[in-house]
């Protein structure tokens, strides 16, 4: 690998953040590749049954981090997370009271959180360059290997017309990866991180990574992806100039924009699912879209309880609300009405508190995140907002888009932090002055530490 500079001194001789950016590097191997043909669409046959395997070597990395991030000597590290995901969270196990299939949706659950606490202790520990760097130097060993399987295996790396339900699907590049949408968001957290993280690889090696990057997201025909990319990195260019003065400006506007939002839901929202379901509209989506929000007019309280409309069996209620094809899907392609049919009003409410507007305020609010890291950040958290109009991540155990999502959110919470304040000075009450507190030279080790 070509570098411009190394990471900082002070952190190249921690071994705890060490083993976190390795235990990182191999669970986003383990999500994007190592596991791939478990995370491929299954139809409405599957039961939801699991995979032992799966299972087990999630909670084997979730042990390892424990372990390595010294959470038994500090066991503050887990409650890395922010307290609005911890109440997702909590409202999503509170769901299983209800669920339609609570042994299935009790593993997914399971599941779901281990992958959180392991994204969000690592990056807690392991720090933000050295996460970010590792992340990036994990995508592009990943690039390469999906060249390699469409150049050496072109059966295999290129969606072929007797693998795919739909045949539009034929000739679009997926590499290593199962389906063409996963490589898309794959090869779009690349290009995100070269563009506005990269500035440790040398210039021209930095501009031929990115035209591989893009190249191979434009042969994935992955439209969803390529728009998004292109709006992140647009938005991203213009958080670079943004100033915390501007704060005052933010509020109005996120208000102004929410209420136009809730004016369209009244009164235009039936004549848009209506269109919507008409056909083939936006690759057929419309259609899912639809049943979904038949079910959510039916159940919008509560829902089925998380886990438990996709993918459990005859009991699915997607069997009551239509007799098409959508039967055979396993994914509503729209992460927010899945989360409405999963958890109810109150859980999307809550989703969008914890994923979107809370991450979002951290970042206009924040007086001590750097431009740099603030452009990456939104970049990256606007693709995976923007994904789940379309796809299906949010709360969705190991889906790559998911684990992406829970990694922005960790780097926004250590990058907006505010940094420990020096000790102020000593008030003596019966002066009435302020006296600066004293500190013996003689008890401070090099280091800075105090000696007893």
């Amino acid at each position: 690998m070509m570098l411009a500079a190394p990471l900082p001194a002070n952190a190249n001789h921690d071994l705890s953040a060490k083993l976190c950016g390795a235990a990182l590097a191999a669970l986003l191997l383990v999500v994007i590749i190592g596991l791939g043909p478990l995370q491929a669409q299954k139809t409405m046959a599957s039961t939801g049954e699991g995979n032992i395997l799966r299972q087990a070597l999630f909670i084997l990395v979730f042990g390892f981090v424990v372990v390595a991030a010294k959470g038994l000597q500090a066991p503050r590290i887990f409650l890395a997370p922010p307290p609005t995901l911890w109440l997702l969270i909590a409202w999503c196990w509170i769901s299983l009271s209800w669920s339609l299939e609570p042994s299935i949706a009790l593993r997914r659950l399971l599941l779901t959180t281990i992958i959180i606490w392991t994204v969000f202790m690592i990056v807690e520990r392991a720090g933000y360059e050295r996460t970010i760097r590792t992340t990036l130097v994990t995508l592009l060993m990943i690039l390469a290997i999906n060249y390699v399987v469409v150049i050496l295996a072109p059966g295999v790396g290129i969606h072929q017309a007797s693998d795919v339900l739909d045949p539009n699907l034929a000739g679009d590049w997926k590499g290593a990866l199962p389906q063409k949408n996963f490589t898309g968001a794959v090869c779009t957290f690349t290009l995100l991180l070269l563009a506005f993280a990269g500035g440790w690889l040398q210039p021209l090696f930095r501009v031929v990574l990115m035209l591989m990057a893009t190249f191979f997201l434009y042969k994935t025909g992955s439209k969803t992806s390529l728009a998004l990319f292109i709006a992140g990195l647009g938005l991203g260019c213009l958080y670079l100039g943004y100033s915390p003065r501007f704060r005052a400006l933010v509020v109005p506007l996120a208000i102004i924009g929410g209420a136009l939002i809730v004016l369209f839901g009244q009164f235009y929202w039936v004549e848009a699912i209506s269109s919507l379901s008409q056909g083939s509209a936006l690759t057929g989506r419309g259609m899912i879209w639809g049943v979904l929000v038949a079910y959510a007019n039916d159940h919008w309280l509560l829902g089925t309880g998380y886990g438990s409309f996709w993918n459990i069996g005859a009991e699915s209620p997607v069997y009551y609300y239509t007799a098409s094809w959508v039967r055979l899907i396993g994914s509503g392609h729209n992460g927010y009405l899945d989360m409405l049919v999963a958890v109810g009003i109150i859980g999307l409410s809550l989703t969008v508190l914890a994923l979107i507007v809370a991450p979002l305020s951290r970042l206009f609010w924040s007086r001590t995140i750097s431009r740099r890291q603030g452009a990456l950040l939104i970049a990256m958290l606007f693709f995976c907002i923007g994904h789940n109009f379309t796809e299906s991540s949010l709360m969705d155990r190991d889906s790559i888009v998911q684990v992406f999502f829970m990694l922005t959110l960790a780097l926004i919470v250590i990058a907006t932090r505010r940094p420990a304040e020096t000790p102020g000075p000593l008030y003596f009450a019966w002066t009435g002055r302020f006296r600066p507190r004293e500190i013996e030279k003689s008890t401070m080790s090099p280091d800075g530490a105090f000696n007893a």
